[in-house]
């Protein structure tokens, strides 16, 4: 029961990294096929990563936020 607050979380990261990840090999498709040059292996992980993190802070940010003004009024 602990970690069924976390699971909203876990998916929000998890939807950021899918659509990082797949943006960023999209990208490194057209890097290759336009200069010969793709990004290296790692660097779609990453980017899927930090894209999943940083859509969690924003996502709290903005809830943390809305909960503060509707507590003010």
């Amino acid at each position: 029961m602990f970690f069924a607050p976390l699971v909203p979380g876990l998916l929000v990261v998890l939807v950021g990294y899918l659509v990082g990840y797949g943006l960023t090999v999209l990208l490194s498709r057209g890097l290759d096929a336009a200069f010969g040059a793709p990004l290296g292996a790692g660097v779609p992980e990453v980017v899927g990563w930090l894209l999943g993190v940083a859509l969690l802070v924003a996502l709290v940010r903005w809830l943390v936020v809305r909960r503060r003004r509707r507590h003010q009024k």
